[in-house]
């Protein structure tokens, strides 16, 4: 880690947003513990800070945010559930009944509220979860429970019915599909009193309502799904409620007061009430929508052509979208300003923390003929990854996975993401090793790169690609890459596609990349969304693979005909973490077409050296394959073979203990192609690479091979198209 455990406790923040102009206002958002902390402003040139490596390189940069602020000690506010704005309609003091279906997911002693209106003091109603479990029905200070416990993983239909006229309150529970087992109904009824006092607090699915308006104001979290749930103005009776868990249409059975369909307005955050009565309801933290329900049984699949099968949303008690803290300063971005990476660097006694921003060209217009394309998608997926941080503060990235074992969907950028800063290390092999940059940390190696060869460039992000589409790269010559760019939308691709067809140059300088369909959320971006396939630990539960976002199928590109092989003439092959190795020249290297990538460098390995476990091939690595649609005339310039046994092959799923003699050779490839209208690409096919640059002060192989091809891209001269 970065820096010791307490630190992050101790001083945190995040910026929002993440992208910005000259001319723009970037807010920054700090938790400290300290009663004053100092902020600033500095450049990231660097952020490998290891022995051996260059070193922390940063420049301050004058901003109207430099001095003094006091601390103040901001929470962690998870839990997702809806909230619905206080109504009368809502109050049912003449007497109710709440119905729903649920699937819990986690049951850990503590009680959970399902549908519940009540204030702090507990003055009001709700069905909830008791501690051990059971169903239960509250009612003003009265609780009845069914005192059975509910399994995790299975569906129920729940009730709960109040009658003041005759005191008394009843739950019942109804396991789906029913089967002859002790537990599988259960129904419970108790005294209730005659009369409750009405609750000013909104009506809560997933928790009850403890404050006053705030978002930690909701306490008692359920983990699991809730699919259609009622409220009725009257208490139902037994057979009311078996004709409701049969399928029958609520309307027909009893007053019904409110009815919510979670299967409409599933890219957003609304709840659709669908009575017409102003009872719509907001979700809070980004359950995960487009889930399916009780009904599901293995037909259609997608959300948006089975609304019936997928009205359920999947809530969690470690949801966390938006911290929500107040603005601690805000700064105008100045129009001196260079595009490059930037950040707030805040200190507190010995406690330094960098929180990241990015700056575009003044007015989002070119300013150099190279674009660096940051992979912030992939900063968001690895967010915390393998960061105690991360479970004890419920920040979790696209690597976690929840409480109840469920994958986590949605990552989010208002919340701190403590290893996208300078000097992170990605514990590797968890076994003693000091580990390797990664992502954020990794990508400042082509950063200073540039600044050290002199190469004038831009940066933008994965979500102004997302936004701007091919009008952001069509003002550049060359577009880069950073060592992991894995997870792209659909308008990202396209967005690449069109450049490289009219021309552009795309020097691909990582490995593992344009792997996962990811989406962003439709209204301003700060989420990504992923549905993993393949079976592994972060799939998809079956039936819930389409975005919530856009409906559109998840998984892996490859699997919906985009391998990054059509692109970028590579795909990724296989991973290690022990050590990485070097490029040896092919023939192809010779033709007269890309002969000049190699000159002034010398005869021999290529990247016999790095910062990332000693090689310029390694980590994650990718190769030519005609199958999946590498360009007939690519030519496979050099190749990395000399990789541990620990490596493992990637079909496309790791495949764990890999037996080379059971696989095609493991192997790198650095690739060159020609693109229609005098564009070009050169691809490495390794996370590595780029860790290479700095060895012997920036003269070697790797540094030589990336300068010749740069240079060549940048230039305004057309490449000749293959003969």
């Amino acid at each position: 880690m970065h820096e010791l455990t307490t630190d992050r406790e101790r001083l945190v923040g995040y910026a929002e947003p993440w992208s910005v102009a000259p001319g723009e206002t970037v807010r920054f958002m700090v938790r400290s513990t300290e009663p004053r902390y100092r902020a600033s402003v500095v450049q990231l040139i660097h952020g490998d800070t290891r022995a051996h490596a260059p070193g922390l390189k940063e420049r301050p940069v004058a901003t109207a945010i430099d001095g003094e602020y006091d601390g103040q000690v901001q929470t962690y506010p998870t839990g997702s559930h809806v909230i619905v704005p206080d109504s009368p309609a809502l109050s049912l003091t003449a007497g109710f009944t709440l119905a729903a279906w649920i699937f819990p997911t986690l049951l850990n002693g503590q009680a959970q509220g399902l549908l519940t209106k009540s204030s702090p003091n507990g003055i009001g109603y709700g069905l909830v979860l008791d501690e051990r479990g059971a169903l239960a029905l509250r009612v003003g200070d009265r609780e009845v429970s069914t005192n059975v416990p509910l399994r995790a993983g299975q569906w129920y239909f729940v009730a709960g019915a109040y009658d003041p006229a005759r005191g008394v309150a009843r739950v019942e529970h109804r396991l789906f599909p029913s089967w002859p087992m002790p537990g599988a109904h259960a129904v419970a009824a108790g005294g209730a009193p005659r009369a409750f006092a009405g609750s000013g607090g909104p009506f809560v699915m997933a928790g009850w309502w403890a404050g006053s308006g705030q978002r930690q104001d909701v306490a008692g979290h359920f983990d699991g799904k809730i699919e259609s749930p009622v409220v009725f103005g009257a208490p139902l009776d037994e057979s009311a409620v078996a004709a409701l868990a049969a399928g029958g249409a609520p309307e027909h059975a009893g007053p019904l007061v409110a009815a919510w369909d979670f299967a409409v307005g599933t890219p957003t955050d609304r709840v659709h009430g669908r009575l017409g009565r102003g009872l719509d309801g907001r979700t809070i933290n980004a359950p995960a929508r487009g889930m399916s329900g009780h009904a599901f049984g293995g037909g259609e699949r997608a959300w948006t052509l089975a609304p019936e099968t997928h009205r359920a949303i999947h809530f969690h008690s470690d949801d966390l979208e938006d911290c929500a803290w107040g603005v601690a300063m805000e700064l105008t971005v100045p129009d001196s300003l260079p595009s490059g990476i930037y950040a707030a660097k805040l200190t507190a006694g010995d406690v330094t923390d960098h929180v990241p921003f990015f700056v575009r060209p003044k007015g989002r217009r070119a300013a150099a003929p190279v674009l660096f394309l940051v992979p912030t998608n992939s900063y968001l997926a690895y967010a915390n990854f393998r960061e105690d941080f991360a479970e004890r503060n419920g920040v979790l990235g696209l690597y976690h996975m929840h409480a109840d074992g469920s994958a986590v969907v949605y990552s989010s950028r208002r919340r701190p993401i403590v290893n996208l800063r300078p000097g992170s290390l990605f514990n590797i092999l968890e076994i003693g090793k000091t580990g390797a940059p990664h992502q954020f940390n990794a990508d400042l190696y082509l950063v200073d790169w540039l600044h050290e060869k002199g190469i004038a460039h831009d940066i933008a992000t994965d979500e102004d690609l997302d936004r701007e589409g091919a009008a952001l790269l069509s003002q550049y010559r060359v577009v880069l890459t950073g060592s992991h760019p894995e997870y792209w939308s659909t308008a990202m691709l396209d967005a690449l596609q069109g450049f490289l067809g009219g021309g552009g140059r795309l020097m691909y300088l990582g490995g593992n990349g344009l792997i996962w369909a990811t989406q962003f959320d439709p209204v301003d971006r700060h989420l990504v969304e992923v549905r993993r396939g393949g079976g592994g630990q972060r799939s998809a539960t079956p039936g819930e693979s389409y975005l919530s976002t856009t409906g559109e199928f998840g998984g892996y590109w490859r699997g919906r005909g985009r391998a990054p092989n059509r692109l970028v003439g590579v795909g990724s092959i296989a991973q290690g973490f022990d050590r990485s190795s070097p490029y040896l020249r092919q023939p192809e290297a010779a033709d007269p077409r890309a002969a000049w990538i190699f000159d002034g460098v010398p005869e021999g390995p290529i990247g016999d050296f790095g910062l990332t476990m000693g090689g310029a091939a390694g980590f994650e690595v990718d190769a030519a394959d005609a199958s999946l649609g590498t360009p007939p005339h690519a030519l496979i310039v050099a190749s990395a073979f000399e990789f541990s046994p620990t490596y493992e092959h990637q079909n496309p799923v790791h495949v764990a203990g890999t037996d080379i003699d059971q696989h095609p050779p493991m192997r790198a490839d650095m690739v060159y192609f020609e693109t229609p209208n005098g564009g070009a690409v050169f691809s490495v096919g390794s996370i590595a690479y780029i860790g290479a640059l700095s060895h012997n002060g920036y003269d070697n192989s790797v540094s030589r091979v990336t300068e010749n091809v740069l240079r060549r891209f940048a230039s305004p001269e057309p490449i000749p198209a293959a003969g």
